[in-house]
């Protein structure tokens, strides 16, 4: 939403001229500049203490965006709605970009047939120079909706027992995958455990006909290491473990990963954040190799370190210094990017390895990059140290014309951030991680 809003800094300025209170003063410049920079976590923190300060234009935008960070995604549309009265103050743009944020919420909480007439309003506004890439990914987005309008969100009937779910920790090129069985009828799928994956499963054409999964839609638009089309699938009913888990999704697709990628041990399916949402609290516990989910769910963190931004990610200390991580169990191994490097630029140098080629694969191709690698890197989840070994920095890029290009958060949490302690808790409902052993 970065690019939606940069707008913001004029309205927050105007504001400055208009009010009469320095406090106020402080707060719309405070609340602005956190909208602008995209830091809605720390935007969550400190308006309940600047809101009564706060106008009303900004303050429905802010509730906006602190909602929908913290996975309060009706709530967060409930507030776009107040922000479309507020047009003539906040402008038509910000407006607009806030109605295509709900699409992501209408996706996320699995209300297709509002989230359809969102995007059928947002196609007839579209300005006819508005470029192709922003009307195929809304025609795909209506496609996907129109299919699921009639369809019931996914369900999850579990027993009032904890449920353990056995996990194989799969050696995957240079890490690891955390492997469960789905089965339909007599056939058991082997699924890749991914909080990376969102609003969906991912599965190829071959696992799907096995499963019995029935195509919905075609040509729905899909992004991973390239851009590519998928069939959009449903399923009645799966079980994983003890488990029921009713109107699955999936991106049906002719391979998850291409054959150059040259990995062995990798699975034909993918099981999303659509379905891991659901399952609330759980627990990894590692010497056992299982997933529990608790019957009763234990007292969540004072502080959520978990927020939502079309992906998941978790936010620790390293040292000193907060670092924002994708949550993402489908790679195999944490990794560093490009932002951490420039921020921690002498450890990287004078700690990292020499300078070496590294290639990742995904859906869509590979890609290849420059890393320096740090023996390894310490933690801090609510209080506790969480060590990673062997963890990769990308080094800084640019694009064609020369502009350098930085990635936008610290990094990558993989398998191996899990499987540093004994035991890890983390439920995306509630929106948090914890290191319990």
């Amino acid at each position: 939403m970065r690019y939606l809003l940069t707008i913001l800094f004029a309205f927050a300025f105007s504001l400055q001229l208009l009010a009469q209170q320095p406090t106020a003063v402080d707060a719309n410049a405070r609340v602005g500049a956190l909208i602008n920079s995209a830091d809605y976590v720390t935007l969550g923190e400190e308006l309940p203490a600047l809101r009564a300060k706060v106008a009303k234009p900004l303050l429905a935008l802010a509730d906006a965006l602190v909602a929908y960070s913290e996975g309060r995604f009706e709530d967060s549309n409930k507030a776009i709605d107040v922000v479309s009265e507020f047009a003539p103050e906040l402008g038509s743009e910000v407006v607009f970009g806030m109605q295509n944020l709900s699409i992501i919420n209408y996706l996320s909480a699995e209300n297709y047939k509002a989230g359809a007439e969102v995007v059928q309003m947002l196609l007839v506004l579209l300005p006819e120079d508005e470029a192709a890439d922003n009307r195929r990914h809304l025609e795909s987005l209506d496609r996907w909706f129109a299919a699921l309008a009639t369809k019931s969100p996914v369900e999850m009937v579990r027993p009032e027992k904890d449920v353990v779910i056995p996990v194989e920790v799969r050696g995957v090129g240079n890490g690891e995958h955390l492997v469960i069985d789905a089965k339909v009828g007599d056939n058991v799928e082997k699924f890749i455990f991914d909080t990376g994956c969102g609003n969906s499963n991912f599965i190829s054409t071959a696992a799907a006909e096995r499963l019995g999964v029935e195509i919905v839609a075609e040509h729905i638009l899909v992004r991973g290491f390239a851009e590519g089309y998928a069939k959009l699938g449903f399923l009645p009913e799966m079980q994983i473990g003890d488990i029921t888990i009713r109107n699955a999704t999936f991106c049906v697709v002719d391979k998850i990963v291409p054959e150059n990628a040259e990995v062995e041990g990798l699975c034909e399916a993918v099981l999303g954040t659509h379905i891991i949402r659901k399952m609330g609290e759980i627990r990894f516990e590692r010497e056992k190799s299982c997933f529990v989910l608790p019957a009763e769910e234990s007292v969540a963190p004072k502080q959520r370190n978990i927020f939502f931004d079309s992906h998941y990610y978790i936010w620790c200390n390293d040292g000193d210094d907060r670092v924002v991580m994708h949550f993402d169990t489908g790679n195999n191994k944490t990794y560093l990017s490009s932002k951490y490097y420039n921020r921690f630029t002498e450890r990287v140098e004078q700690e990292g390895s020499d300078v070496e080629r590294s290639r990742s694969g995904g859906f869509g191709g590979v890609e290849w990059c420059d890393i320096r690698t740090l023996p390894k890197v310490e933690f801090d989840v609510c209080g506790q140290a969480l060590q990673v070994e062997k963890v990769a920095v990308t080094m800084p890029t640019k694009y064609e014309d020369g502009t350098p290009y930085i990635e936008p958060y610290d990094g990558v949490v993989g398998v191996d951030f899990l499987t540093a302690r004994e035991v890890v808790t983390f439920d995306l409902s509630r929106m948090f991680f914890r290191v319990d052993k």
